[in-house]
């Protein structure tokens, strides 16, 4: 990661921060899959966010002074042990000028330097249930303080979740981190392409699961969520993630899918026909998932907020849904009655970024050049759903993109993936 880059998020940080404060954060730990086993790791998001490493065993302790940025890690070589199993790291010397610390000390002096640190603060930042180890000892020393202060030494009277600065800093990304999201964006776009012409009735969920995951390992990027491919009614379970079904003709299949770049998500949803055409019940289905998509994203502006944007989506859902006679009422009593939440339940989108349901509130918060959203409306119509025709069921369609929030409006990052059903087919038949 680029220093300045790093630099730039720091000084952003304390510039939020109250005077005589300090941060501590940690890096997340290993997780194991069994035993000595681990699973791949994934760093803390606000630690990478604020020193760019990938790396378990750390604590940054950052200080406000005089508006710079004091910046201290501790970290451990690597062990003649650790070189054996895991290689060898670069060295502290290294990691200090790589990115830019002030100090690095050895982790295990963490407990000592830092009551040294916090004596005399006001204000401490710190992001709790990250390491238990680092909370225990914050907590051993908050009720300790009156003792402390016995010892002329002062603990700090306020105690604030880091989580309420970072979440506001990581809302507008940096030109850096858009890069990395399209960069994301575009290796996820090819494995949507091939998963499309891969697709042919008689294959398995999990073997187009294959195919897109190859595609990320071949551009050295990893998943960004568990992939979803359901076909069929397994379309209408919003997490379904087993993936092991057989695709069967006349049939759709929804894949949400997408690769991570440096720790940067995409977030992509395309859904369709496992034989390569649509069939009428699926293509009306679909047009109005389609329609309300693209009037949201034409309603995202610097300005708007996300309930207006779900307003939007939630009505064109609606008129689609009784036009259909999928839903037998007024449009009124839809919308004043929630009768839309049995085929559309969820949020038509959500932050992006280092997570791909990322940090940041959503009521009262209006977009601002800078921001990463999707866009992800969708129908699912239960197979057990007796209120409706039988043609109807099993049918799930959800279409979703990445958008940027720009001065002029938006751009969609994800233009370049077919989602009209002409273009669909082209595509599935290519």
């Amino acid at each position: 990661m680029d220093l300045n880059e790093l630099k730039t998020r720091r000084i952003s940080l304390i510039s939020m921060m109250p005077n005589n404060s300090i941060a501590i954060l940690s890096s997340a730990n290993k997780n194991y899959r069994t035993r000595d086993v681990e699973n791949p790791y994934r760093q803390n998001s606000d630690f990478l966010y604020l020193t760019g490493i990938s790396e378990p065993n750390l604590i940054c302790v950052i200080f406000k002074e005089e508006n710079i940025p004091n910046i201290i890690l501790f970290r451990n070589n690597t062990s003649a042990h650790e070189k054996v199993w895991e290689g060898e790291r670069s060295d502290n010397k290294h990691v200090k000028e790589l990115y830019g610390f002030n100090q690095v000390h050895n982790y295990d002096d963490y407990e000592n330097r830092i009551l040294s640190f916090l004596s005399g603060k006001d204000s401490l930042f710190i992001e709790s249930g990250v390491n238990s180890e680092l909370d225990d000892f914050i907590k051993k020393q908050t009720k300790n303080s009156s003792q402390n202060n016995r010892r002329n030494y002062s603990f700090p009277k306020n105690i604030i979740a880091l989580h309420s600065i970072t979440q506001k800093l990581r809302l507008i990304k940096s030109e850096y981190e858009i890069k990395m999201i399209k960069d994301a964006a575009k290796v996820s776009i090819k494995a949507h392409k091939l998963a499309m012409k891969k697709s042919k009735p008689g294959m398995y969920e999990y073997e187009l699961d294959a195919e897109i995951k190859y595609i990320f390992n071949k551009n050295n990027m990893h998943m960004a969520y568990m992939s979803i491919v359901g076909g069929g009614k397994n379309a209408c379970t919003l997490h379904y993630v087993k993936n092991n079904c057989k695709l069967k003709d006349n049939d759709l299949v929804l894949i949400d899918a997408a690769a991570e770049n440096q720790g940067y998500a995409s977030d992509i949803t395309r859904t369709f026909p496992v034989n390569g055409k649509f069939n009428e019940e699926q293509s009306l289905i679909y047009d109005v998932v389609l329609k309300a998509q693209e009037k949201a994203i034409k309603f995202i502006k610097p300005g708007v907020t996300w309930n207006e944007v779900h307003k939007e989506t939630v009505n064109e859902i609606s008129r689609g849904l009784i036009e259909l006679n999928l839903i037998k009422d007024s449009f009124e009593n839809v919308i004043k009655k929630e009768l839309y939440k049995d085929f559309f339940m969820h949020k038509t989108g959500h932050w992006l970024g280092l997570d791909v349901h990322d940090v940041g509130e959503y009521e009262n918060v209006c977009f601002q050049p800078g921001m990463v959203i999707t866009v992800e409306p969708g129908i699912y119509i239960d197979s057990a759903n007796k209120n409706v025709s039988e043609k109807w069921r099993g049918i799930g369609v959800r279409i979703e993109d990445d958008v940027l929030i720009t001065d002029k409006g938006n751009e969609v990052i994800t233009l370049d993936l077919a989602k009209k059903r002409n273009e669909v087919e082209y595509l599935c038949n290519k």
